[in-house]
């Protein structure tokens, strides 16, 4: 295993990055087919994995290293010569393989699109499913700029697989999404702006057993992560997207998870961090529990 390798999310010792050992597999998938306004996805994935070379490993809010439960970090996705659709199976299947070895797949976009074919996989596995989306926009349509597999359309895909959804920060819809949401009880959604001003309680009661969680980065407020493709006013803090994820961890089994939207800007390398950074975060609340600092099976 090569140098830069080794180093991705500071795993220095093959015992923590080895493919059959570990129990989360992170799948760089730098996927850039319909993205609508600033461009640059593709790189995403990479910039994080570059950052997190960089990261201390100690969490002090755990009291542990979240090394220590293994992040095996696989090669990127090659899209090379492939047309969108084939391109979201690539990675579908690629989130099987994960899947297939017991382990959790991580999967670090590019555009939000990816999400739909590997929630399919985890939905195999686990048909009691329900998807948590983090997000600025509702991503509700059925189809944009004259596609369905758009990063627009990602949870309509969702809600076709009968997968209960809940939405989380939400500041950006569509009419078009509103009327959706008449006649489909089976999508609930926080809006930014509740959360914001303390006057909604997040209904916990529809998760079930088995979560995916998708987190796109333009959820967080601009002034802390500049470096999505849409970004919008009025976003979620650092501190408020962790509590969220703790309190998902603490009330349900996470068996999926991605991070996806990051647009790396040139002379913004913070955002980059912050991407590499949450990341570390969620595998640490979902392999530890801060009130033992031990690991908690998969």
């Amino acid at each position: 295993m090569d140098e830069a390798h080794i180093t991705q999310f500071g795993a220095p010792d093959a015992p923590y990055c080895d493919p059959e050992t570990a129990q989360v597999t992170i799948i760089p998938a730098p996927l850039e087919y319909s993205v609508c306004y600033m461009k640059g996805t593709e790189h995403g994935p990479q910039a994080i994995l570059d950052a997190s070379s960089q990261m201390e490993l100690y969490d002090e809010e755990l009291g542990c290293c979240p090394i220590e439960a293994g992040i095996y970090t696989r090669p990127l996705l090659d899209y090379s010569g492939m047309d969108h659709a084939t391109a979201l199976q690539a990675t579908g299947n690629a989130a099987r393989e994960v899947l297939q070895r017991g382990q959790l797949p991580l999967t670090l976009g590019g555009e939000h699109s990816l999400s739909a074919p590997v929630i399919a996989a985890v939905q195999e596995h686990y048909p009691d499913l329900t998807v948590v989306h983090i997000d600025a926009h509702g991503d509700l349509r059925e189809e944009f700029e004259g596609t369905p597999l758009s990063h627009a359309s990602i949870e309509r895909r969702v809600v076709d697989m009968g997968i209960p959804l809940l939405e989380i920060g939400i500041r950006s819809f569509s009419p078009e999404e509103a009327e959706f949401m008449k006649t489909h009880p089976n999508v609930s959604i926080v809006w930014a702006y509740q959360i914001a001003r303390g006057i909604t309680t997040i209904p916990w009661e529809r998760l079930s057993a088995h979560t995916y969680v998708t987190i796109d980065l333009d959820a967080f407020d601009p002034g802390e992560m500049p470096a999505v493709g849409t970004p919008e006013p009025g976003g979620l803090s650092w501190y408020q997207v962790l509590d969220l994820f703790r309190e998902i961890c603490s009330r349900t089994t996470i068996v999926g998870m991605d991070v996806v939207e990051l647009c790396p800007m040139q002379g913004q390398v913070r955002a980059d961090f912050l991407a590499a950074r949450l990341v570390y975060k969620m595998i640490g609340y979902r392999f530890f529990s801060s009130a033992t600092n031990t690991i908690v099976s998969r």
